[in-house]
């Protein structure tokens, strides 16, 4: 695992480099646990832009970490345990709201991405 700064430079730069937030989020995340995401994986995140097809719904910011926590803590199998990603998600929604007031794309990014 690497320090958390580093994955946040890393997801700066991609955002710098126009990825979306969701592919920037996801990159940094991944970097800083010193995941290899696979061409497949970085590919996901670019509908996501505009916050899910540009619905401006919710930021995919957010829904970039919700991949990324998959990706540390999903599982391969129904038999293992999903309970952990779940409170995980939850408590980065919950933070997510706390923080910036909302989790909506329409409100904290006001842009227009018709």
């Amino acid at each position: 695992m690497r320090p958390v700064d580093e994955g946040v430079e890393v997801a700066a730069t991609c955002r710098a480099e126009q990825y979306n937030c969701a592919e920037s989020v996801l990159r940094g995340v991944c970097h800083a646990q010193g995941i290899n995401l696979s061409d497949h994986g970085r590919k996901m995140a670019t509908p996501l832009d505009g916050d899910v097809g540009k619905s401006e719904d919710i930021f995919c910011a957010l829904v970039g970490g919700v991949l990324a926590i998959g990706i540390v803590k999903g599982r391969m199998t129904p038999e293992e345990d999903r309970l952990t990603a779940y409170e995980i998600t939850g408590r980065l929604h919950r933070i997510f709201g706390e923080q910036l007031g909302s989790a909506s794309c329409r409100i904290l990014n006001m842009s227009d991405f018709k």
